[in-house]
């Protein structure tokens, strides 16, 4: 099986440019004006021959093309050259445009004989998430760009040195979150650490604040989102960078823009907005938000980790958080 057939399989067990504001959802306009990270997907006479039937809360079945005497199948497919894909049933959520996190259900089957490799419920209860980026998931990310979240949709990949027979994906976007702050920008408001953002990634950085750390709680909303507001207890999705106060502020404390370890990528983080599970400023800079914003705010050690302090956090230290909202889970 192919590279990502079995990162999707771990993932499961484990658990065009626009400048005028849409006319869908909240959950639609907070997409509006992204630009592309991966090329839209094509078509081909191969895939469109694929019958894919998918019923609700039900694996998806697949009949091939053609067949060779003695129940011995041979795909049409086994020849292809270039990803090809087909919407199967298309939703009417955000687009997928790339280097974004996706909730899926999926079946994978061999493109050579059709024989279904791997599946997981397809009912939502087991969905993996998977980043699909322009670097290291181009293949994936072509064959997604231009999907919509709530879409049924199959591609076929051509055999290679790691995927001998070829795979054809049947995937349902069940979740497709921003892959960073879209929103208007605002001006930036005195007091605060100026926020820098990384070409291409909009990956955010600070410039060293030539004054004193606040005393109080503060937070500036960067750029508005036009998406949901979030509330306390909502399961939420973001990216963020956190580092603390001093007169030479160095690397980040923690960063979910950066991979943990060398055998995993960096991805956005989940969880619930909460204090049971975080610092109260965290839950501060964010209640109220809306999906696609960014913020930037300073946490006093009451706010953080008082005096025992936390990790590489040093007692009684004031931290910055820059936190993009990507998302609400439901």
């Amino acid at each position: 099986m192919s590279k990502i057939t079995a990162l999707l399989i771990s993932s499961a067990l484990a658990v065009s440019l626009s400048g005028c504001m849409s006319s869908g959802t909240p959950e639609v306009q907070a997409f509006d004006g992204l630009s592309k990270a991966c090329e839209t997907y094509k078509g081909g006479s191969e895939i469109d021959a694929v019958k894919v039937t998918a019923k609700d809360k039900t694996v998806p079945t697949v009949e091939f093309p053609t067949a060779a005497p003695g129940g011995t199948v041979k795909s049409a497919l086994a020849g292809i050259k270039t990803s090809q894909t087909k919407v199967v049933v298309e939703g009417t959520g955000p687009t997928f445009t790339g280097n974004q996190l996706v909730n899926i259900d999926y079946a994978v089957f061999s493109s050579t004989s059709g024989l279904q490799l791997a599946a997981n419920k397809f009912d939502g209860t087991d969905s993996a998430s998977q980043v699909f980026n322009a670097t290291d998931s181009k293949v994936y990310c072509d064959a997604l760009s231009g999907v919509k979240q709530g879409s049924i949709v199959t591609f076929a990949l051509p055999a290679s040195e790691d995927d001998p027979e070829g795979s054809l994906f049947v995937l349902a976007l069940r979740k497709v979150y921003l892959p960073y702050a879209n929103g208007s920008a605002n001006s930036p408001e005195s007091g605060f650490p100026a926020v820098v953002l990384a070409p291409k990634t909009n990956q955010p950085g600070i410039v060293q604040p030539n004054f004193s750390a606040p005393t109080e709680f503060k937070r500036s909303t960067l750029i508005t989102g036009r998406g949901e507001v979030l509330k306390v207890g909502d399961s939420i999705t973001v990216h963020y960078v956190g580092w603390v106060w001093s007169d030479s502020i160095g690397e980040p404390f923690d960063s979910s823009w950066v991979a943990r370890d060398a055998q995993s990528s960096a991805s956005p983080a989940t969880f619930t907005l909460s204090t049971d599970g975080l610092i109260p400023g965290f839950v501060k800079a964010l209640e109220g938000v809306t999906v696609g914003s960014q913020v930037v705010a300073v946490m006093p050690p009451s706010e953080a980790y008082g005096k025992s302090g936390q990790g590489s956090i040093p007692p009684n230290a004031t931290l910055i958080f820059v936190i993009d909202v990507l998302g609400i889970n439901k």
